[in-house]
């Protein structure tokens, strides 16, 4: 399995209408920013949820609309309880679509069973009606649900990625945080010195050292690097960026900083060699926390930072890989689209949003949702890097949008980083495998713009 969290994968209106009496055309009449999709208070909402903090817009959608009678099922097995009911045709109004049983999105726009979102965006917020939904959400989290340009999914929750370590173990030495690279590898000596292993990973699961040469490489050259990847661009492996990115991993394999036996860990036993101080930094997501919760050691300081760049002119200074999960999507053929619409609307208020992120221990894309919460230190230290990265936040699709090419890319990194693939062939091998996807017409292909 490449990841273990995969990031998966018309529109009614508050279009103007136009009436006619006498004979005579009658000026627009503009959608009420209060009910810009014409949702009946009196029609029943189903929404099915793979998590319950999914189903958490309900009371927000019942005190508006108190005559619906709204309901919110939790199911982890959706594609075995749900594809049947698109195929019948009677499909609910919402799905949070999330975990191991989620439906493959991208069939089901194949087979035209979503509904067009474009409308959710363009509506007023739930919050302030002079503001429109797309202006609350965190730049750069919708690319991930817009098929052949067309916004098909939402997705809610933020997973932030970094490099994790203790703030106990980090003022016990004296060790500050490294803001570029060359700080990175002087505190990973010192580490050395200490008797401690600077760095592990989850070497059954190379996606996430992937992961973060990924998002040195962005850092270093920009947003575009990662289009070229995602668009299978010609030479896109190839880019410089991307070169000294896999490099610069490749010194920290060479000096030693990497803790023998990584290439051995799964997720479990690299996190399990952080939170006991046998390794220094782990490269991860910011679900460790709550992966990890039961045996996290009582004063810890679970901390995320940032990659350092590279060098003092990075493209992307404050770049932060966020990876949008968890879509929320209305099925084409709802008994209830405009309310499905509406209930997406009520999911990106702030208040909803906030409850998510306190309940579930995660971050939203709602902008400032998590703002005056109490949050742990490892929680803190995410949304502070997702505030602090603005119009930086990095993100790709293409181990989504084609699994297989995800996967060589995944094998060849833990190959190199185990020293069984030389940094050039690394380069060349999912290079050629990206080639060879382009020109297979077999397979449906995406763009980012």
């Amino acid at each position: 399995m490449l990841k273990r969290r995969t990031i998966l994968q018309g529109a009614l209106a508050g279009a103007a209408l136009t009436g006619c009496s006498s004979g005579s055309s009658q000026p627009p009449v503009k959608p009420d920013p209060g009910n810009p999709f014409k949702v009946s208070g009196e029609a029943a909402l189903e929404v099915v949820v793979a998590e319950e903090f999914g189903g958490y817009g309900a009371p927000a959608y019942r005190r508006k609309y108190p005559h619906a009678t709204v309901t919110a099922p939790v199911s982890k097995k959706l594609r075995d309880v749900l594809q049947p009911r698109f195929s019948a045709g009677t499909p609910p109004d919402v799905v949070f679509n999330s975990g191991d049983r989620a439906l493959p999105i991208g069939r089901l726009v194949k087979e035209g069973q979503l509904a067009d979102l474009k409308a959710v965006l363009t509506a007023p917020s739930w919050d302030h009606k002079n503001v429109a939904a797309k202006d609350v959400l965190l730049p750069g989290m919708l690319d991930a649900g817009r098929y052949e340009g067309t916004l098909r999914a939402i997705n809610y929750i933020t997973t932030v990625y970094g490099f994790w370590y203790s703030t106990q173990l980090f003022q016990k030495h004296g060790w500050d945080v490294p803001r570029t690279w060359p700080e990175l590898l002087a505190l990973g000596n010192e580490m050395k010195k200490a008797k401690l292993d600077p760095f592990t990973y989850a070497g059954k699961h190379p996606y996430y050292a992937l992961e973060a040469i990924l998002t040195l490489a962005a850092k270093t050259g920009g947003h575009d690097v990662l289009k070229r990847i995602d668009n299978l661009d010609t030479g896109a492996w190839l880019n410089k960026s991307v070169t000294v990115a896999i490099a610069a991993f490749g010194e920290l394999v060479k000096r030693g900083l990497i803790a023998k036996g990584s290439s051995q860990l799964d997720h479990l036993g690299s996190q399990s060699r952080l939170l006991t101080s046998k390794a220094g930094l782990l490269p991860c997501g910011n679900w460790l926390e709550n992966e990890m919760k039961a045996v996290i050691p009582a004063g810890f300081g679970l901390t995320m930072f940032a990659l350092p760049p590279l060098d003092t002119s990075p493209a992307l200074p404050r770049g932060l890989h966020v990876a949008p999960a968890s879509p929320l999507l209305v099925p084409e053929k709802a008994a209830n689209k405009p309310g499905g619409l509406e209930y997406l609307r009520a999911m990106l208020s702030k208040d909803v949003a906030a409850q998510v992120t306190a309940e579930s221990n995660q971050l939203t894309v709602v902008r400032g949702a998590a703002d005056g919460l109490e949050l742990s230190t490892a929680l803190r230290s995410a949304r502070d890097l997702l505030t602090a990265a603005g119009d930086q936040t990095i993100t790709w699709y293409f181990a989504d949008w084609y699994p297989e090419l995800g996967k060589v890319a995944a094998e060849a990194t833990g190959a190199f980083l185990s020293g069984r693939l030389e940094r050039n062939d690394w380069s060349a091998q999912i290079q050629a495998a990206a080639d060879k996807l382009k020109q297979d017409e077999s397979v449906t292909k995406y763009r980012r713009g």
